[in-house]
């Protein structure tokens, strides 16, 4: 009867572990939304992420990426009073790709945070449409696509909140790149900037 109970409490153990982390470095598993801001747009997406050892993660990763052009500004009409934006681009990027991660220090700073380093990369898809200001969701029914490569590095850190809460901060540099222009009126092979990063999700 005590060898049963030592068996159940060790394997009670072993299944509660993850309750027993000290570092985002090493729970198993973490599951975010992803949310970004660029110097080419901002995005909407989410990642999943395994431990596939000690401090190294490995996940998938995929967002729609809708892109600014940075030179919009607003005119309003005297006589009608109606407000729009000018030199707009209806371009978006819909990104869907592998990345690594590697965190450093897990155990020797005596917090639950953990400063990493990340590489991404994957396929991603552009679909360029109607530039006017008055193009609605109907444009994309006669939407130009491009198929091209994306890759980001990223360095950036990782907390540990309460009821297994994950925040994710990083600065990186974002690189898009296609094999023909992109885009009605800015002819861009390359989209690329520096990016901030904000995720939030669970651990596991």
């Amino acid at each position: 009867m005590k060898r049963l109970l030592l068996i159940l409490l060790t394997t009670l153990q072993v299944l509660f572990a993850a309750a027993n982390y000290t570092s985002m470095g090493q729970v198993k598993r973490i599951n975010n939304l992803d949310l970004r801001v660029t110097d080419y747009g901002s995005s909407l997406g989410g990642s999943l992420q395994w431990r596939l050892a000690n401090d190294l993660h490995a996940g998938v990763q995929a967002n729609w990426t809708f892109v600014s052009s940075g030179k919009e500004y607003t005119l309003t009409d005297p006589y009608t009073g109606y407000t729009y934006k000018l030199n707009t681009i209806n371009l978006d990027f819909v990104k869907a790709g592998l990345f690594l991660k590697k965190h450093f220090f897990t155990r020797q700073l005596d917090n639950t945070f953990a400063p990493y380093v990340s590489l991404q990369g994957g396929p991603v898809l552009a679909i360029d449409t109607d530039n006017s200001p008055w193009a609605n969701i109907t444009r994309y029914a006669n939407a130009d696509f491009f198929l091209g490569f994306y890759s980001n590095f990223y360095l950036g850190i990782d907390f540990m909140m309460e009821k297994r809460g994950s925040l994710g901060i990083a600065l990186g540099y974002e690189i898009n790149s296609f094999g023909k222009p992109v885009d009605e009126d800015f002819h861009k092979t390359s989209w690329n900037g520096a990016s901030i990063v904000l995720q939030y999700g669970k651990y596991f």
